[in-house]
């Protein structure tokens, strides 16, 4: 298991979202080792935040042909948004995690907090299937109950938060795009508002 140390959680960025979210209960010793976990079979859900991570490491070599050779660059962006539109399709086959409803989240690369229904222990360990928009890239991950309150005395409702303690590296450094695109956003909606 990978834990964050305290400073390592004060590195990453915390922004204010609202993605897909299935969390359930699981065993301690369920969550996978660090290596294992690396290594996990590719399935429909994982592959979307693989792809995602691809797209972000060709997009440098894809405008560089677009300028140099347009047509060709033309041909692969076509080619990137048919590969993309399989992914989503295969994702969107995960009808569990889909028809899931959207959930808001105070989400960073070290861990999440959200509203339930249910109450957890703290130190209790959840399993955690985020789908992020607008790509739907999914990120799975495991994490550690840190505290878990009421929300509010109207409603019957828990705000909890986990700690990442399983989180796949590819999956840390999809949140941390995630996370500083959806900042960036939001300094540019300001900066429109204002002026």
């Amino acid at each position: 298991m990978q834990e964050d140390t305290g400073s390592e959680r004060r590195r990453y960025f915390r922004i204010e979202d609202e993605v897909i979210l299935f969390f359930r209960e699981v065993a301690r010793d369920s969550v996978p080792e660090h290596g294992a976990f690396q290594e996990q079979d590719l399935d429909a859900f994982s592959l979307s935040s693989k792809m995602d991570l691809l797209t972000a490491e060709s997009r440098p070599l894809l405008r560089r042909i677009e300028r140099e050779v347009p047509d060709v660059g033309a041909f692969l962006r076509l080619l990137e948004q048919k590969i993309d539109l399989v992914a989503k399709a295969l994702l969107s086959s995960e009808t569990d995690l889909m028809e899931q409803p959207t959930r808001k989240v105070s989400l960073s690369a070290s861990g999440l907090s959200f509203e339930s229904e249910l109450p957890f222990q703290i130190g209790r360990v959840l399993e955690l299937k985020m789908v992020l928009p607008p790509t739907l890239a999914g990120v799975l991950a495991y994490g550690s109950v840190v505290y878990c309150r009421p929300a509010s005395l109207a409603h019957s409702l828990y705000q909890v938060a986990v700690d990442f303690i399983g989180l796949r590296e590819r999956d840390r450094e999809l949140l941390i795009r995630h996370v500083v695109k959806r900042q960036l956003r939001q300094l540019r909606e300001r900066n429109q508002a204002s002026n």
